[in-house]
């Protein structure tokens, strides 16, 4: 019994040693990691004036960059847009070692100047229809294609007919266009069928079937004249055909 209170007595001093000794390890290291007046006042106070000092320098070092970027600008913009005038040139006239003659602006060519854009209406594909202002892709393709149902225009005024055309486009690209009509594909009245003849816009159907009813029998037209023989045939139909009419 005494043998057990006596080791239960060192175990409590023994702990209270260990304890002790961790307690004073763990303040050394608090107090050499984290000591709580590293800097005095007066090392404080000599931080914000270097702090304070390095401040200014990097200022004016800023605004001697910024002056010099400005100065730059100014002096390259001046450069770009100075404009030199006749009169300065007679100025210096005696300072150059070749001297400008008086008749130096009246006998200098002048810039070649652009050539007008020109399209022949009858033989211009899509691509070079779309080189006229307002003519795009779709404009394009509908004139060429109506133009392949007509044979070709005799007039400008027939874009009109085309889908979608306005006069207002017309008259903006009028100045740009030329026009050729010897090469119009012509309709022979004599020969073509029914289905062929209806296939151009301007022939009215009961005017084509009149027609081959009249050929059928053995009638050869060989004039307008002889066309105005059909029942079906007026003075408006035959003055917009007679320009496409072969016989």
């Amino acid at each position: 019994m005494a043998k057990k209170k006596h080791w239960l007595l060192w175990s409590q001093i023994s702990g209270t040693i260990w304890f002790a000794v961790i307690l004073l390890i763990i303040l050394a290291a608090a107090f050499f990691f984290f000591p709580q007046h590293r800097n005095t006042p007066q090392q404080v106070e000599k931080e914000r004036k270097n702090i304070a000092d390095l401040q200014k320098k990097e200022d004016s070092v800023y605004q001697s960059r910024r002056k010099q970027r400005r100065n730059y600008k100014t002096a390259n913009y001046t450069s770009r847009n100075k404009k030199t005038y006749p009169s300065q040139n007679r100025e210096r006239r005696s300072e150059s070692s070749q001297p400008l003659s008086d008749n130096f602006y009246t006998t200098t060519p002048p810039a070649p100047t652009r050539k007008a854009l020109v399209v022949e209406l009858n033989s211009a594909d899509s691509t070079t229809l779309q080189l006229l202002h307002g003519i795009g892709p779709a404009y394009a393709r509908r004139i060429v294609r109506y133009r392949e149902r007509l044979g070709g225009f005799i007039s400008t005024d027939q874009l009109l007919e085309v889908y979608g055309f306005t006069p207002e486009l017309l008259d903006h690209i009028r100045p740009h266009l030329q026009l050729d009509a010897s090469n119009v594909r012509k309709i022979n009245v004599n020969t073509l069928t029914l289905k062929q003849l209806i296939k151009h816009p301007y022939m009215d159907y009961y005017f084509a079937r009149d027609l081959v009813k009249l050929r059928s029998r053995g009638v050869t037209f060989s004039s307008p004249d002889d066309l105005r023989a059909l029942p079906s045939c007026n003075d408006t139909l035959l003055a917009r055909l007679l320009p496409y009419l072969e016989f």
